[in-house]
């Protein structure tokens, strides 16, 4: 089976290799990329709040291994909050501990599910928080502390953007994908060749998912670029490149709002709680099993 790893490319190698040592054919084909921005006067004087007035915040929360990265370098050498850490996902809080630092984890990796961390919703008028980012990233859970009173300010260290080398290598991708036949013909055709490829309709009725390639997809962003790069297909001139459409892909998907995204475009997918590879295989298995 092919799985397309569409994680970034300093995050893919740990997820492509356990992949392949469960005998998946892996592609990768990063959906975003990470670039670090300065930061302006402002959130500099967050940062220096953070580590220069203890009481100044009530918690901190960092989002990913990048941002923690970028925060901890700005911070004093041996420096240690007094305030609640959160980390979005292992990951993140290893990086984190690794500095010496205490650090909590949502049971669900997502907004939804650092909102019922006590640390966060018991905060109210009158605490603040500080939150290590990228631009534009936890809009949902700021909305809802700043609803319940909560004052947050932001770092954004780095944004994340659709590479510049993502369509070419979309162009490269494509022909690497074998799509099955049974997985590009009219129903009827494929009902009457399956035998050939050893699978009985009766007992596999969608069959032809079971033979589409697999795409990993952590966040809307992604979904977004994704998205164009199918689009970009109709400029291919490439005759034996087929006409591929986003339903002749499964998905794997990152949080409950994608993959209600991805349910409304009537497009099969299986929900996944958190990117690591243990969750990712369990994806996997959950998909492949529900088509057998």
């Amino acid at each position: 089976m092919i799985f397309i790893n569409t994680r970034p490319i300093e995050r893919a190698q740990p997820l492509t290799q356990a992949m392949q040592d469960k005998g998946l054919t892996v592609l990768e084909l990063p959906l975003l990329e990470l670039t670090a921005i300065e930061i302006g006067q402002r959130e500099q004087q967050y940062q220096q709040h953070f580590y220069q007035q203890p009481d100044q915040y009530q918690a901190l929360v960092v989002v990913s291994p990048t941002a923690a990265r970028m925060g901890l370098a700005a911070c004093p050498v041996g420096f240690v909050p007094r305030c609640a850490v959160i980390a979005v996902g292992h990951a993140t809080a290893e990086v984190l501990r690794v500095a010496g630092w205490q650090v909590h984890c949502p049971v669900e990796y997502s907004n939804e599910g650092m909102m019922l961390m006590p640390q966060l919703n018991r905060l109210g008028v009158g605490n603040r928080i500080l939150v290590w980012r990228g631009r534009g990233g936890r809009r949902v859970l700021v909305n809802f502390l700043q609803e319940n009173g909560v004052g947050v300010d932001a770092i954004a260290w780095y944004q994340r953007q659709c590479p510049p080398q993502a369509e070419h290598d979309f162009k490269q991708l494509l022909p690497q994908l074998g799509l099955s036949e049974v997985a590009k013909l009219p129903d009827a055709i494929n009902l009457n060749g399956l035998n050939s490829l050893h699978i009985s309709p009766l007992d596999n009725p969608d069959a032809n998912s079971k033979h589409k390639p697999l795409v990993l997809i952590s966040s809307g962003e992604a979904f977004t670029n994704w998205r164009l790069l199918m689009a970009s297909i109709d400029e291919i001139s490439d005759k034996a490149v087929p006409n591929y459409q986003l339903n002749d892909f499964n998905y794997l998907t990152f949080g409950k709002r994608l993959t209600d995204t991805l349910n409304q475009l009537q497009l099969n997918c299986v929900r996944i709680e958190n990117l690591d590879t243990s969750e990712v295989w369990r994806g996997v298995s959950a998909l492949y099993s529900d088509l057998s």
